[in-house]
């Protein structure tokens, strides 16, 4: 069967029926903003810092929303799985398992002005023109960044990475003095430093990454 669609589909043919998909879907969104369908997201959200932690007690329900964790003891109490917020951003999409070859790999790393722009509203909003990444046939590992403690990668990003069998990453940062206080603590014995690896072991299992 693979020998006949071969034959039949060559790359060029393939890239052409791409080609007509993205023009097609570019009228619509142009057509139907997405502001049409989808409602605004909350302003008094929506104006604070994109990598802040929203002004708002994330065990209550609320838009839902992708945001990073800040410091060790957050990290450590396991309060993000007690966030209303948690269920949302597990990803929904199984990673498609390509077929393994011997092939170098590509790893693609997000940095688009500090993470969690448009891309932090779960359920989407009305920009039809934010950050997005068309060609994920040319990656095997994608990397969600900011520069906080933990960065957690939207579940946009996961879903559709794992539609293209594309693993994805968050981060694990420590910058400035404050960074270094955080490894002293962190670092301080043995046993600590392996409950904060078991936390980011969880986080990953968890969000289905």
């Amino acid at each position: 069967m693979r020998e006949l669609l071969r034959a039949y589909f060559s790359r060029r043919t393939l890239v052409s029926l791409y080609n007509i998909f993205f023009t097609i879907s570019h009228k619509l969104l142009t057509s139907f903003p997405l502001s049409v369908i989808m409602p605004k997201p909350n302003d008094a959200v929506a104006e604070s810092d994109s990598e802040s932690v929203p002004l708002l007690d994330l065990s209550k329900p609320s838009s839902p929303i992708s945001f990073p964790i800040k410091s060790l003891q957050y990290l450590k109490s396991r309060s993000y799985f007690d966030s209303f917020h948690f269920q949302f951003n597990r990803s929904t999409v199984p990673l498609r398992r390509n077929l393994p070859d011997h092939r170098p790999r590509v790893l693609v790393c997000h940095d688009m002005k500090g993470g969690y722009v448009d891309d932090k509203w779960v359920q989407g909003c009305e920009n039809d023109a934010g950050f997005a990444i068309w060609h994920w046939y040319l990656m095997d590992v994608f990397v969600y960044f900011s520069h906080s403690l933990v960065t957690i990668p939207p579940p946009c990003w996961t879903n559709t990475a794992h539609r293209h069998g594309v693993k994805v990453l968050g981060t694990f940062i420590t910058e400035w003095d404050e960074g270094k206080a955080t490894c002293n603590e962190m670092l301080a014995t043995k046993e600590s430093a392996q409950i904060y690896a078991e936390r980011l072991s969880e986080l990953g299992s968890l969000l289905l990454l």
